[in-house]
């Protein structure tokens, strides 16, 4: 199986590490003073007086990044709750889109929790947010502001590595009256729509990477165009308001590991357990709904002596749109050979999955994997990942990424499958 380019657990913690980019690079000692207006610099000193006076801190945020490279566009959408209470309390949970971390900080212990391998850590709670984020920035993810929101000093985190800041004037966000300001770093800019008045709260971010590839592009040649966004948006904040008694309580989801590292752990998945070890063995069982009703079962006796072809994907990602109508033309012409093809949606909402396939004209089975099981079963580690079942029920061939001759490479599969054969196993 050769490796192709895919969209897996890398990017989960990609969307948590890459917020060195949005935090800015370190702030160097003779650099000039940042330009900032009048209008401005009072917007941020009430914010940050608004954040550092309150005792407890509560919302939820939508991080939408949009990536588009080569005329492929991908979106990927992840939703967080938030609490934290001074020194050291802090609670960051996955709620719903792309599976994300959860990190929780009792006060006492901290606990990272990865839900794309299901596996969480446990330390000693730093002493103070400071602290936190100092050591464990790329696990809290800068990327959702978080960590400029909690600091001691709210301005002067905000205002590191910035070179110019200016009022925007006011327009609706959301249909909320909102201040916007426009920010200016030496890698990307950024904009940020605050609540108005002397008590002001984060509506949206929206930070433009262009000019940080574009440099990178400069010093690596071959690297492809690229463009980058990432739009933060908050809501429900309250502010000083008693939280619930489990706000800062952590109990691991059943059926997760205990690790020393989740980081390390996560490394290690990735380099040891392949998809391609999958080959030759009897394929994981599974029971997903579908969405158009009923159920998908891996084994499934009405299933015996059918080749079962799995797309596990999202409507998110660029390969997956590319790849799919390709499976799923390939396979209905197969159908009468006893070839069955699913194509596993990897934790979106149906809603969102059937308008895809309506706007796109793609007709097939799908399975809700609506809690990723599936995909840690089938050893995820990029999308899209299609999984070819032989008709004595075990894995024949496994494919992540986008092949480039992927209709002929599939239907040369699926003639050997039907045909009673066994694959070689030089896939890898």
């Amino acid at each position: 199986m050769k490796k192709q380019l895919g969209m897996g657990v890398g990017l989960v913690w990609g969307v948590v590490a890459a917020g060195a980019i949005v935090a800015g690079a370190a702030a160097v000692d003779d650099k000039p003073a940042a330009k900032i207006d009048a209008a401005a610099e009072k917007a941020l000193r009430a914010l940050a007086s608004t954040l550092q006076t309150a005792k407890t801190v509560s919302c939820e945020m939508t991080l939408v990044m949009t990536t588009e490279s080569e005329g492929m566009k991908q979106e990927v959408t992840t939703t967080y709750g938030f609490a934290s209470e001074p020194p050291n309390k802090l609670a960051l949970r996955h709620k719903a889109g792309m599976v994300g971390n959860t990190v929780v900080c009792d006060g006492k212990k901290m606990f990272v929790y990865v839900g794309a391998r299901k596996l969480y850590e446990q330390k000693p709670a730093p002493a103070s947010f400071e602290e936190l984020f100092q050591s464990n920035g790329p696990m809290a993810g800068n990327m959702l502001f978080i960590d400029n929101l909690l600091r001691t000093d709210v301005y002067a985190a905000i205002m590191e590595s910035v070179n110019k800041v200016e009022s925007a004037g006011t327009e609706k966000v959301g249909g909320q009256e909102c201040q916007h300001l426009r920010f200016s770093q030496e890698q990307f800019d950024w904009d940020l729509w605050l609540t108005p008045g002397d008590k002001p709260v984060v509506v949206r971010i929206q930070t433009d990477m262009s000019k940080g590839f574009e440099a990178m592009s400069a010093q690596m040649p071959g690297m492809k165009p690229m463009k980058m966004t990432a739009v933060n948006s908050f809501r429900n904040w309250v502010l000083g308001g008693p939280l619930p008694e489990d706000a800062f309580v952590f109990t691991p989801p059943e059926g997760a590991r205990k690790v020393d590292s989740a980081f390390a752990a996560v490394q290690d998945d990735e380099e040891g357990e392949a998809p391609g070890t999958l080959i030759g063995q009897k394929a994981p069982p599974f029971d997903l709904s579908l969405l158009d009703g009923g159920s998908l079962r891996v084994p499934d006796p009405k299933l015996t002596n059918a080749v079962i072809v799995l797309d596990f994907w999202a409507t998110w990602c660029g390969p997956c749109q590319r790849a799919l109508p390709i499976l799923a033309k390939v396979t209905s012409e197969y159908a009468g050979k006893g070839v069955v093809f699913c194509a596993v949606n990897q934790q979106e909402q149906p809603e969102r999955i059937k308008d895809y396939l309506k706007k796109n004209g793609i007709a097939c089975p799908v399975a809700l994997d609506e809690d990723g099981k599936a995909g840690t079963l089938y050893k995820l580690r990029g999308i899209p990942q299609t999984v070819l079942i032989g008709k004595d029920g075990t894995v024949q061939a496994v494919h992540v990424g986008l092949l480039p001759d992927l209709e002929k490479k599939i239907r040369a599969e699926l003639d050997a499958l039907v045909a009673g054969k066994k694959l070689p196993v030089d896939q890898e």
